[in-house]
């Protein structure tokens, strides 16, 4: 079951993301600011993150370059959203989804992103780097 970290500082646009990430079968955690988004990912095994792009204390943006930026955290798929009519250019990330989200929308773009980032042979989840040991 993958794992989404939503982050928002609206509770109910969490609220509503949580239910249908759930309702579909996926694993949820939330935030409300990048900061808490970025403690969370250091500590918690993600598989995608979906980001409002303005919120106070750190935006997605920002979550977004630290997140692309950390070695841990690099293979993550990020969805940015944002009422804003166009995407920031000074960012790289995964997707960019317009608000008001359609549920169909957030859904379908996680399901296609997770598929690509699969067939590029990249890992949606950190792995451990240890040594295989034969016995």
């Amino acid at each position: 079951m993958p794992t989404v970290l939503l982050v928002d500082d609206d509770a109910e646009t969490l609220d509503a993301w949580q239910s249908v990430c759930e309702s579909h079968g996926y694993e949820t955690c939330l935030a409300e600011d990048g900061r808490v988004a970025l403690d969370l990912l250091r500590k918690k095994d993600v598989d995608i993150v979906v980001a409002d792009w303005r919120m106070p204390v750190m935006s997605g943006s920002v979550l977004c370059h630290h997140v692309r930026n950390e070695g841990d955290l690099a293979g993550i798929v990020f969805i940015l959203v944002s009422g804003e009519p166009s995407p920031p250019a000074f960012v790289y990330y995964d997707g960019f989804l317009r608000k008001p989200l359609a549920p169909s929308d957030l859904l379908s773009a996680m399901e296609r992103l997770l598929l690509e980032r699969a067939a590029d042979g990249r890992r949606t989840r950190r792995v451990s780097t240890a040594p295989k040991t034969s016995q």
